[in-house]
């Protein structure tokens, strides 16, 4: 069995990143936009983590 030969992952998986693969690849993080940034420090716009910990304690109380 090689590397190739490996099953396929389930439709519903979460995707696996191995720690220094995009490195390897030469692919860096996106820098957020300094803008938008600002903005969320300013709590102007919330940020995707903060949406997701509000929607998730409104469908606990729900």
């Amino acid at each position: 069995m090689t590397i190739l030969d490996l099953p396929p992952t389930p439709t519903d998986a979460n995707p696996v990143i191995v720690p220094g693969l995009l490195s390897g690849l030469g692919i860096t993080r996106r820098q957020p936009d300094p803008d938008f940034q600002a903005s969320i420090d300013a709590e102007l716009t919330e940020s995707f983590e903060a949406y997701c910990d509000r929607i998730s304690k409104e469908d606990s109380n729900a």
